[in-house]
């Protein structure tokens, strides 16, 4: 986040005064994984904020527009505005949740959906082998909602991890796959 926006802010610095490209109003979405996230996501904007030369009318808060302004590389001041938005903004969650949570509010059957495949990835990998922490446990879910929704369009993400299995480990499936060496074989 913090080089995106530094990035914009030096974007901004080398545009005319009177261009179009200049970024007047920017926002920044994050989700709130942790307790802390807000403060230290606002702190890390204002630390970008002041090493790129702006100064903003009031403190940043979150889901409000703050003003702000900056002195552009001829060293005529522009005005700008920030948006920072710390989803879900009253618990912590990620915004795979915040999304799979407003979809549910749209629809019963997405809802079922959602809860199932809820479930599903809440109770597999016991061992916690491939979902090790709480972050993978909730984008798990998220993805298996959206394979349910959109099967077909995950097909080429499935193609890239079969291509990528090592074949030549499971003996078993290999002396199936043999059989298909016959086939130039058959006595027509």
């Amino acid at each position: 986040m913090a080089d995106g926006l530094a990035e914009v802010l030096r974007k901004n610095y080398m545009e005319s005064p009177e261009s179009n490209d200049i970024f007047h109003s920017i926002v920044i979405i994050t989700d709130r994984d942790e307790s802390d996230t807000e403060t230290s996501f606002i702190q890390n904007i204002e630390t970008v904020l002041k090493s790129e030369n702006v100064t903003m009318d009031e403190k940043i808060v979150n889901n409000q527009w703050t003003g702000g302004k900056m002195t552009i590389n001829v060293g005529i001041e522009i005005r700008m505005r920030l948006l920072v938005m710390v989803i879900p903004y009253e618990e912590n969650g990620a915004m795979e949740t915040f999304l799979l949570n407003a979809i549910a509010k749209q629809d019963m059957y997405d809802e079922r959906i959602i809860e199932e495949c809820s479930d599903f990835i809440d109770n597999t990998d016991k061992e916690r082998r491939y979902l090790s922490k709480r972050r993978l446990i909730t984008k798990a879910k998220f993805d298996a909602f959206f394979c349910v929704r959109t099967a077909a369009e995950q097909f080429n993400e499935r193609s890239s991890i079969i291509k990528n299995i090592p074949w030549e480990r499971y003996t078993a499936i290999q002396k199936d796959f043999r059989l298909l060496e016959d086939i130039t074989d058959s006595d027509e």
